[in-house]
């Protein structure tokens, strides 16, 4: 037997999803109502809720913006508005929002907007009339803050905060430049957004740690912990560790042998067994000469960035690649770090020497 749906032309269910939201927002007006009623008896107070959101979110199983609306439209004053929702000619969110611009700039105006703009529209008339007193920056002020939470064995962070509206554009209009001069992929796509933002922020703090912000690939002493027997039986996926921080992989272990200053610790059964010096695993002197034969540039095939230019082996060390500077090449601290290092392509060898591509990430590697 056919659904009654499916045999409904597309009017006719564009209408009755229309009138089921007009239902909706009738019955939500209702609700605020009986809200109102329930609030004046104190009834969350007497449930040991704190507010009433909290009582209207548990008791109705719904979200706290849903609660959060509703308890406003049961405060509310504007009541053409409630009584347009009521009559279904407003859904439920216009009516929440069109309450939110009443309150700026009059109930008139607000009905109106609610007529001839979209949510998203309306939203920014209210951001538009909104007053910011001194006391409202102050607060914004008072609040910032800014959190970095490593998960349990500290291989990612999770950051979340809150700025000042004049302090937040300047981290977002930094972080955004950073970003748009990153190359491509080797694909040829652009990283999504909000991964290109993250980038950008390493790339930030990188250059305020090391004190370089142009084409010098310097980097940090690393110094690394390694068990030994667990890191060869695992290809280095366990048993490597940087001094006071996280487990680090293969990738990531792979990237600090090969450009970073660092000195390598190995374990046996918690226990110092060899240490190397402290020390460029490149060279000073082989980095600069290599840097100048690539002419001060990026040799990745169409790349033109000169930031942070690190020299990078062509065969890996892993493989048996050496620092002879045939074996090495320069590439930006985004075909480097993210490219190689992150996403784990490698150089073509027979590419040519001045354009430099990538092949694709193998699943099988030695370890480094």
């Amino acid at each position: 037997m056919e659904h009654p749906l499916t045999a409904a032309t597309t009017d006719a269910l564009e209408q009755r999803l229309l009138r089921l939201e007009s239902i909706v927002a009738a019955a939500r007006t209702e609700q605020a109502g009986i809200v109102a009623e329930l609030d004046t008896r104190q009834i969350p107070l007497a449930d040991g809720c704190r507010s009433m959101r909290e009582w209207l979110a548990g008791r109705l199983g719904v979200t706290n913006d849903t609660a959060r609306s509703l308890s406003r439209l049961a405060r509310s004053e504007h009541h053409d508005v409630r009584q347009m929702a009521g009559r279904g000619e407003l859904s439920f969110d216009q009516t929440v929002e069109a309450d939110r611009l009443a309150a700026l700039v009059g109930e008139r105006r607000a009905i109106e907007a609610a007529v001839t703009h979209d949510i998203a529209g309306m939203r920014r008339l209210t951001a538009r009339h909104r007053r910011i007193t001194p006391g409202d920056e102050r607060d914004i002020f008072d609040g910032r803050h800014f959190v970095m939470q490593p998960n349990l064995d500290r291989t990612a962070y999770r950051a979340w905060g809150l700025l000042p509206g004049i302090d937040g554009s300047i981290v977002e209009k930094a972080l955004f430049e950073r970003a748009d001069e990153f190359p491509t992929r080797p694909d040829g796509t652009q990283s999504p957004i909000g991964q290109r933002m993250a980038d950008a922020l390493v790339a930030v703090c990188q250059d305020s740690l090391t004190g370089e912000t142009g084409t010098s690939g310097a980097t940090l002493l690393a110094t690394v912990f390694v068990d030994a027997d667990l890191a060869s039986a695992t290809s280095g996926e366990a048993g490597a560790t940087v001094a006071a921080g996280p487990k680090v992989g293969p990738l990531t272990l792979e990237e600090i042998l090969c450009g970073g200053a660092v000195e390598v610790i190995t374990t046996d059964c918690g226990r110092p067994t060899w240490s190397s010096q402290a020390t460029r695993a490149i060279p000073p002197a082989v980095r600069k000469f290599v840097l100048h034969s690539d002419g001060g540039a990026c040799t990745a095939d169409g790349c033109s960035s000169r930031y942070r230019l690190q020299p990078h082996h062509v065969r890996r060390r892993a493989d048996g690649g050496t620092h002879d500077p045939a074996n090495l090449t320069t590439l930006c601290w985004f075909h480097h770090h993210i490219v190689i290092h992150r996403m784990g392509y490698h150089i073509d060898p027979n590419s040519p020497p001045q354009r430099r591509r990538f092949l694709r990430p193998t699943e099988v590697r030695g370890p480094p």
